[in-house]
């Protein structure tokens, strides 16, 4: 895959400064590209999570600090894969089929691994047209007018820590209300509703990953798969 043009400067810019500063530059190694997939998906059974403690407000990812994804065919980073790419399609469908889960969100794009200091998140999922805030009871919202928000969205980051990659998640889930008790607003009470229609449920979690297996992120309500690949580009 070739470079984004502001890379491909960079590369031959930094050895010329480095020169006319009379030193001698490091090879300069062009970060690895991979591409990255997730399919989220629900479990059906109506006791899932029903043990567990649940907050009101699980706080929402920082959606304003990740980018999108590049359109599918730009070459940049953070581009889209199309459908006919995926390789986890096989997955999608058993979990279509089976009456334990229901799959959510199937995406897919590609990107250079680079430190994880320096990497970027990338958004996942399309959210409500109004997000709450980590500081406010999450509420309904329309979605978005362009796109139709989905039931689970959030942001994720491939990034590299020495030699390995290193993966993290940070997903929001639109679910049945917990089976504990919840506060009803002052707003719900007044209109009628004797509680919320609905909860987020959150999923944060980070890992050393190896490319190439299949790795599994989940937590008592909804599950990830990712799968992180040399991209085909340069293969």
């Amino acid at each position: 895959m070739k470079l984004p043009l502001i890379s491909r400067w960079l590369l031959i810019l930094l050895p010329l400064c480095a020169q006319a500063a009379g030193t001698t530059p490091a090879p300069t190694r062009a970060p690895n590209w991979y591409d990255v997939e997730l399919i989220v998906f629900r479990y059906t059974d109506p006791n899932a999570g029903s043990l567990e403690t649940w907050p009101v407000n699980p706080g929402m990812p920082d959606w304003d600090s990740a980018v999108p994804p590049n359109p599918t065919g730009s070459g940049l980073p953070y581009m889209q894969l199309a459908a006919s790419s995926f390789r986890l399609s096989s997955d999608w469908q058993k979990l279509a089929r089976s009456s334990d889960y229901q799959p959510l969100l199937h995406v897919a794009w590609t990107q250079p691994a680079i430190d994880r200091a320096a990497a970027l998140f990338v958004r996942i999922g399309t959210p409500p047209a109004t997000i709450p805030s980590a500081s406010t009871t999450p509420a309904p919202a329309a979605a978005s007018s362009t796109e139709a928000a989905t039931p689970v969205y959030g942001i994720a980051r491939l990034s590299t820590t020495g030699p390995y990659l290193h993966f993290d998640l940070d997903l929001v889930y639109r679910g049945a209300p917990a089976k504990v008790s919840i506060p009803i607003t002052t707003t719900a009470a007044a209109s009628g509703n004797t509680g919320p229609q609905f909860q987020w449920y959150r999923l944060t979690q980070d890992r050393r990953i190896d490319a190439g297996k299949l790795n599994y992120f989940d937590q008592p309500l909804f599950g990830v798969l990712v799968l992180v690949t040399p991209s085909k580009a340069q293969q």
